[in-house]
Order: structure tokens, then C-alpha cells, then sequence
């Protein structure tokens, strides 16, 4: 039998992909800060979250790693295979059972209530292969592994191009949300997505349902230039179809070069951020619920 996190009450967690077919947008960011936020900054109101890095540059996992765990990835975790990878390792042999990893064999807990299977630059293999049993690896993870009982929310940072994992994080999921910048080229990742999105839904029959488009990075005060550009953009018919987050993440220099580091909530401005991102995400997510009772 698999071994699982001891947990005192069950729970009913949902799964979200933050998912762009464009790069750039602060994709990877958004996911750590809503992540990092929802598990350590609602006082007494925490969640209990499990972020999975199945983006190959495994940005979210350094950042996260950096800060919160006394492990080194490349010494104690990478060479363990306590990473996303394990689940899209080839067999060797045919004649091998497939199995599934156990928690402990995937999950490093970094705090009480945040916790994150790694990602690994290995994921750009396992997308050579031609097995189609890959993409629903994650779903079957997450099942037989009972991490919705664990987990308030699982949240899974994909890379911005169609990948096996990238199908099986959407498969696995029951909301995914779309980070976007603006710029003239926002409409080009999100109508790919919108087209992927809509080809996996059909051809897997499940219901994957779009709790809405986060503006990123924004300046301050927006130029006459930009505004143009958003107007533009939300004109598009695959947006007119996507709500709109009020709330967004504000361009913050220090999350860059600064020396707390590229974890969002460390700044103040950033942490005020993702406070209203996470209250409006919720309330998303509890509309969308509802909308099934």
C-alpha cells in the first residue's frame, strides 16, 4: 500500500493549472506567490497546499527550495528522483508493473502547510515519448495517493508549451487560470491555449472549467500605449469568453534583483497583491462549486 501523509480530518481539494502558451508572463511567479500566500500569510485562516513543478526550467522549485528547505536539490533530491520526473520515467522493461510513487517518495514539505513535488529538466525526455498513458500519470498521482483529502488546493505551474505533462496536468485539473501580460503578442498565447484547451476537453470528455485571466507585472499607471493594447485585447472574441481578474500583480523590481529574494509575498507590495488575487480566486472557486450544487 502506498503511505500517506497523516492528516486529521479529510478535505476536498481542488486542482488548478496556471497555464500561458506565451513565456514572459509571470506565470511561475503568480504560482509561488498565490501558493506561497494561501499556506503561510492568512494567519489563522492558512491553507494547505501542494504545489506541483511540471515546467522543465523548474523555477518555481528553486525559488521555493531557496527559501524554505535545508535540502539541496542537486545533492539530496534530484539524485533520489524526489521529483516530478519520477512519474514520467520510461520503464525499462515491459514486463514491469507500472507504479505509481507514494508521497514520500515525490513530496518535500517546505512548511507545515506548503509543500511541493519538484520539478526537474529531465521533463523535456519524457516528452519524446510516444506512450499516451503518460498524460494521465498525474491524475492517477494525485488519486491514488489521496492528495485532495490532504489538500485544500494543488496548484501546478506548466511550462507555456503543449507537453505530455503539460495534457496531464490539465487532465489532472479542475480549474485552470491564465496568468497575462500586456503586450502586442498577449492574444497569440491565449488563443493557442483557449484551442488547446478545447481539443483536450473533447477528446479526454472532462470538465475543465476556466476560472479566469490575471493581468501581470502592470506598471503603476498604465501608458495611453498600453491601455490601447489591453482594450484591443479584450475586444478579442476567445477573451470576451474568459473573466477578468480585478485583481493583478504589480511590476516590483526587488522580486528580480532584490535580496529577500523571487518569492512575491517577501514584498509588501506584492504580498497586497496576491491578498486580493487570493481573496477573488476563492470566491472564484466557491461560485464555480456552487454553480454544480
Amino acid at each position: 500500500m502506498n503511505e500517506q501523509i497523516q492528516i486529521p480530518f479529510k478535505k476536498d481539494g481542488k486542482i488548478i493549472s496556471l497555464i500561458n502558451m506565451k513565456g514572459g508572463v509571470g506565470k511561475t511567479t503568480l504560482s509561488v506567490g498565490i501558493a506561497d500566500f494561501l499556506a503561510n500569510y492568512r494567519g489563522g485562516s492558512n491553507k494547505k497546499i501542494l504545489l506541483i513543478d511540471v515546467d522543465p526550467q523548474f523555477n518555481a522549485t528553486q525559488a521555493l527550495l531557496d527559501n524554505y528547505c535545508d535540502e539541496d536539490y542537486f545533492e539530496s533530491i534530484l539524485p533520489k528522483e524526489r521529483t516530478i520526473n519520477k512519474l514520467f520515467k520510461p520503464q525499462v522493461q515491459f514486463s514491469e508493473e507500472s507504479k505509481i510513487p507514494t508521497t514520500e517518495e515525490m513530496i518535500v514539505e517546505l512548511t507545515d502547510n506548503l509543500h511541493i513535488v519538484c520539478g526537474d529538466l529531465n521533463l523535456v525526455l519524457a516528452n519524446k515519448s510516444s506512450d499516451y498513458s503518460y498524460i494521465k500519470k498525474l491524475k492517477r498521482f494525485i488519486k491514488d495517493n489521496n492528495l485532495r483529502e490532504i489538500y485544500d488546493l494543488i496548484i501546478i505551474d506548466c511550462p507555456p508549451t503543449l507537453t505530455i505533462y503539460t495534457d496531464s496536468a490539465l487532465i489532472a485539473s479542475d480549474y485552470y487560470l491564465i496568468p497575462n501580460r500586456i503586450d502586442r503578442y498577449s492574444i497569440i498565447g491565449i488563443s493557442s491555449l483557449q484551442k488547446a484547451i478545447k481539443n483536450l476537453t473533447s477528446e479526454e470528455d472532462i470538465d475543465l472549467k476556466c476560472l479566469g485571466l490575471i493581468y501581470t507585472i502592470l506598471d503603476d499607471e498604465l501608458t495611453a500605449k498600453q491601455i490601447d493594447m489591453k482594450t484591443n485585447f479584450e475586444e478579442k472574441s476567445e477573451v470576451q469568453e474568459v473573466y477578468i481578474f480585478t485583481a493583478n500583480t504589480s511590476y516590483v523590481k526587488d522580486i528580480q534583483v532584490g535580496k529577500q529574494g523571487p518569492i512575491p509575498t517577501r514584498y509588501k507590495k506584492s504580498r497586497n497583491d496576491l491578498q486580493d488575487i487570493c481573496i477573488e480566486l476563492l470566491d472564484r472557486i466557491e461560485s464555480k462549486e456552487l454553480d454544480n450544487v
